[in-house]
């Protein structure tokens, strides 16, 4: 029986060794790691994006290391919110724009061709960063980071184990802390319109909604929204990343008579940059906020203590 015990935990042992990412670390420079359960759909860009956001407003100088997936950066770079999609990615840009519309000045987004360069690059900036949050990995090596972090689906967090990144169990052993992210807004969900007024969701109510994704997983969020009484009358959905390709636009064009209001979350809204819209755009809150056990975290890594 001890034989099998400790067969078992070494196969875990090694599966945990096989998540972490080969990565050199700066020194002097902690290292938080977001990564998620699943492939998509786990949340661990909002989660990276809000670690950054909390040790931003405790006034920590942070670099948020996007991934430029389907993008060509080309060089290591920060991310502006007015760059283009195809340059720096989804993920990273709606990021910018989040940060931007925060007024977190002291947090910036960089992408690279490779997660190395923008880690050294951040690292070689004039006001070093005080900590980095690296959206992607759970794990690095041969170092490990200061603080991991894995993003699980609040309401399946382990979906059906297909879609997995690794078994459940090395998941656990690789992480410091699990995090239950949910795709549904809060109860008190705002939108921002693009006159620049903020609403809550229950203003919606009597609006013919119209949801616009570019998401791994629509249906979380299609159900998320129904969780708080948001039933979109259309949907149009492009694949994760995009591209808007052309039978998405006329879709979204051909909606002009059933749509008052077009809905989307940040990083989907992106892709909409160059569509053409006959209807207003509003963009969901993204207000996720770390737990407690995160936050004293990420706290105890910042200089600004």
């Amino acid at each position: 029986m001890i034989g099998a015990f400790e067969e078992v935990l070494g196969l875990v042992t090694r599966a945990a060794r096989t998540i972490a990412r080969p990565l050199a670390l700066p020194r002097g420079v902690p290292v938080v790691t977001v990564g998620g359960s699943t492939f998509g759909g786990s949340g661990k860009t909002r989660l990276a994006l809000a670690c950054a956001s909390m040790l931003g407003e405790r006034g920590a100088r942070v670099v948020l290391v996007g991934h430029a997936y389907r993008a060509r950066p080309g060089h290591a770079r920060i991310v502006a919110p007015g760059d283009a999609l195809a340059i720096v990615g989804d993920e990273a840009l709606a990021c910018a724009r989040v940060l931007a519309a925060r007024g977190l000045a002291r947090v910036r987004v960089v992408v690279a061709e490779r997660r190395q360069s923008a880690v050294d690059f951040a690292a070689a900036m004039d006001d070093r960063p005080d900590v980095i949050v690296i959206d992607g990995p759970a794990q690095l090596a041969p170092e490990r980071a200061a603080l991991s972090l894995l993003a699980l689906d609040a309401h399946a967090p382990w979906s059906r184990g297909w879609d997995l990144r690794a078994p459940r169990a090395a998941l656990v052993a690789a992480t410091d802390h699990r995090v239950f992210v949910d795709a549904a807004p809060e109860r008190e969900g705002r939108v921002a319109l693009a006159s620049g007024r903020t609403v809550v969701l229950d203003e919606l109510a009597g609006l013919r909604v119209g949801l616009f994704t570019a998401l791994a997983r629509p249906d979380r969020l299609v159900r998320g929204l129904a969780r708080r009484g948001v039933a979109p009358r259309v949907t149009v959905h492009a694949a994760d990343h995009g591209p808007l390709r052309v039978g998405e636009r006329r879709r979204l064009a051909g909606a002009a008579g059933d749509v008052d209001l077009w809905l989307a979350t940040p990083k989907c809204a992106t892709h909409l940059d160059s569509a053409e819209l006959v209807a207003p755009l509003a963009i969901l809150e993204d207000a996720l906020r770390v737990p407690p056990s995160v936050a004293r975290a990420l706290a105890a890594l910042s200089r600004k203590e």
